[in-house]
């Protein structure tokens, strides 16, 4: 048949004429960045159920995530961490997925554009405080373990998280784990340990920089690695003198030593030299007594007990030694000298003036026990969370004072409580008229984000400053740090600038401001002025304490409303009857034989007695036996007046001098001798600090002993040499 063979062309023309359209499986290619996917298409609004790719044998099948419907593009938060990827799929031709019905996976999606940002968001964001003492304290117990178990990779990690939580925290001084590492470094130099000692030392000043017996560990240590390594080893005695000015522990504790060493000596010095003058005196006395008009005629052993019992008469009623010595000093003064009454003087000037000068002494060294104590560690130190609650408690019943309250409210900021530090700045400065703390207010608004109350609070610190240029450089350089924020940069290099003239040591210490970003460090924070603090310490009592126990001491019954007005007037009395000594003419020492030269005894006017003249002057009154005799008496007076003044300077250094006759050298030796003596007597300290250094305690015996022995030895030896003829 014809039509046979076309009929499966003719099949083929219908099959063709009524497929559609196939779709076309190359496209032009487009730019991939790197990391970039390559834009998926637009997915149809009811695609087909996925299929499944081919995986490569010995791969798990993994469903592909159904892709999500385009939304509108968010606001973009701060960048995170990329998020770890997932395992590579094998990943299919471009002409493949093409002709595939695949719908496109988010990966393969482009990132929506930023949307616009206030210029305020551009800016590094604050971080807030993260560290806390809890974490410090776990951190040192983690240090322990480590160092028990001798893994030094877990001792250096743990060490550097407690130094950041310190830094994060604006700790300046960790005093007590500072003490516990420079004990260890004095164990481990016992143990022959150099090199550990060296470490635990130099991490104990990192600790505590102010600490002083941390940096003498340092340099002990040293001395003991390389002990010909000057620099370093002085280097560290240097930052040990430094932190001994800036400790107000050390510090005050080591003047606490020394003015109480000093008074201490003083009163020893000037009650020792009354004394002696009337031991030199009383011969004199108890021979003028006896001529006294009610004691005519009586037994001078009867008047001379009396006088005694007379003189004692202070002390019987309780009066104190201050009176007593007067009494001395008031039998005495007929028989004296100018120098010696010229020293007498000030020996009772220094009894009298004692009290005040005690309090003034405490005045400038008490600082244990006191709030003074307490604003310090509140900003130097370190306070736990619960010693500062107990603070605080105490302070909510018994009103303090404002200093308190601001170191308080710093405490609260460095520790991240920003509402508590505004309530303890408000109670500290309620009427906004302190520099430092309007600083420190602007300084919490700022990091609460409150830049317009940032900014009227240091505007108000400028304000105020005055001739407090730290205050005012303060005010200035976060003035600067709050127009950055803002993105005002002529303003902030102004203020800047302005900062560096007035401080430019403060602008140093800061550093720029894209160096730190925490929130205890990014800007300049104000602790209470030592001024203030020493202010405080002043003026919490103990000076007057002081004074009236000391007054007590002397004056015993004495009213205290008569103290110094009493002794004062006695001083005075005593001037005057030196005036009229003259007139009364009392007995002297005769120059040979020592007894009393009496004119009303003797009828003479001379500087020897009545036997002396006739033995002596007048030839052939007496016999040679009686002659002979009172030669003998006046050698043995001479002998005894030697012996009397060299046993004196073994015992007492210069109270030889004072019986002798050198009554000014002998009040300074007694003096200097005294003060020694009281170093090394109080060598535990007057007013020890709570971690006193085994170092300073050495280092006061070092310096005191010598100088007890030169002293001593040139007493003696000038009181031999005195008496050498």
């Amino acid at each position: 048949m014809a039509t046979r063979p076309t009929s499966p062309l003719l099949l083929a023309l219908l099959i063709g004429l009524l497929a559609p359209p196939a779709e076309a499986q190359v496209r032009a290619p487009t730019m991939v960045g790197e990391g970039e996917q390559e834009p998926a298409e637009e997915p149809s609004p009811t695609p087909p159920p996925p299929r499944v790719r081919e995986r490569p044998r010995g791969q798990d099948e993994v469903p592909l995530p159904p892709v999500p419907a385009p939304t509108r593009a968010e606001p973009v938060s701060p960048p995170r961490p990329p998020a770890p990827k997932p395992e590579a799929r094998p990943r299919a031709p471009a002409d493949a997925r093409a002709g595939s019905a695949l719908p496109a996976t988010p990966a393969d999606l482009p990132p929506p554009p930023p949307p616009p940002t206030a210029t305020v968001d551009l800016a590094r964001q604050i971080v807030p405080v993260k560290a806390s003492w809890s974490r410090i304290a776990e951190r040192w117990q983690e240090r322990r373990a480590a160092l028990r178990e001798q893994d030094a990779a877990r001792t250096s990690a743990a060490e550097g998280a407690i130094l950041e939580a310190k830094r994060d925290l604006a700790i300046e001084n960790l005093f007590m784990h500072a003490a516990s590492e420079v004990r260890e470094s004095r164990r481990a130099l016992e143990a022959n340990l150099p090199g550990e000692a060296l470490a635990r030392a130099e991490f104990a000043a990192r600790l505590a920089p102010d600490y002083p017996d941390a940096q003498l560990a340092v340099a002990r240590a040293r001395l003991a690695r390389s002990p010909r390594e000057f620099g370093p080893i002085f280097a560290a005695l240097g930052a040990a003198g430094g932190a001994a000015l800036r400790d107000p522990y050390t510090s005050r504790a080591f003047l606490a030593d020394l003015l109480g060493a000093g008074l201490a000596a003083l009163f020893a010095a000037s009650a020792l030299t009354i004394v002696l003058l009337f031991a030199r005196c009383v011969r004199l006395f108890l021979h003028d007594f006896h001529h006294l008009p009610l004691l005519r005629g009586t037994a001078p052993t009867q008047t001379g007990f009396l006088a005694l019992v007379l003189l004692s008469l202070p002390l019987a009623f309780g009066l104190g030694p201050a009176v007593g010595l007067a009494v001395l000093l008031l039998s005495a003064w007929l028989y004296l000298g100018l120098a010696e009454r010229v020293v007498a003087t000030v020996a009772l000037a220094v009894l009298v003036l004692l009290p005040l000068a005690a309090g003034g002494a405490a005045r400038l060294a008490a600082w244990t026990g006191g709030s003074a104590e307490v604003v310090h560690l509140l900003e130097h130190g370190a306070v736990s969370d619960e010693e500062a609650a107990e603070i605080a408690a105490r302070v909510s019943e018994t009103p303090g004072p404002p200093a308190l309250y601001a170191a308080l409210g710093r405490h609260a900021k460095r520790r991240g409580d920003l509402d508590g530090a505004l309530r303890w700045y408000a109670a500290a400065d309620p009427d906004g008229r302190e520099a430092e703390v309007r600083v420190n207010v602007g300084n919490v608004l700022f990091l609460k984000g409150e830049l317009e109350g940032a900014k009227a609070a240091y505007l108000a610190a400028t304000d105020r400053a005055g001739s407090d240029l730290v205050s005012l450089a303060a005010a200035h350089f976060n003035l600067s740090r709050l127009y950055l924020r803002t993105a005002d940069v002529e303003r902030s290099a102004a203020a800047l600038e302005k900062a560096r003239q007035v401080d430019g040591e403060l602008v140093s210490a800061m550093g720029p401001a894209e160096d730190d970003f925490s929130a205890n460090r990014y800007l300049a924070d104000l602790p209470v002025p030592a001024a203030k603090i020493a202010a405080l310490a002043a003026s919490d009592g103990s000076a007057e304490a002081v004074r009236e126990a000391l007054v007590a001491r002397l004056g015993g019954a004495l009213p205290r409303d008569l103290w110094p007005w009493v002794p004062g007037v006695a001083v005075a009395l005593l001037w005057l009857l030196a005036l009229v000594a003259g007139r009364i003419d009392p007995a002297h020492a005769c120059e040979r034989c020592g007894r009393p030269a009496c004119r009303r005894c003797d009828g003479l006017a001379g500087s020897l007695c009545g036997q002396c003249v006739n033995v002596f002057q007048r030839r052939g009154v007496v016999d040679s036996r009686d002659r002979l005799r009172k030669e003998a008496q006046v050698r043995r007076h001479e002998r005894g007046e030697r012996l009397a003044v060299r046993v004196l300077a073994i015992l007492g250094g210069g109270a030889g001098h004072v019986f002798g006759g050198a009554p000014g050298r002998g009040f300074a030796l007694i003096a200097g001798l005294s003060f020694a003596w009281f170093v090394i007597w109080f060598w535990r300290g007057v007013l020890p600090p709570p971690q006193p250094s085994v170092y300073a305690l050495a280092g006061k015996l070092v310096v005191a002993v010598p100088l007890a022995v030169a002293i001593y030895a040139f007493a003696i030896r000038d009181a031999f040499r005195r008496t050498g003829g």
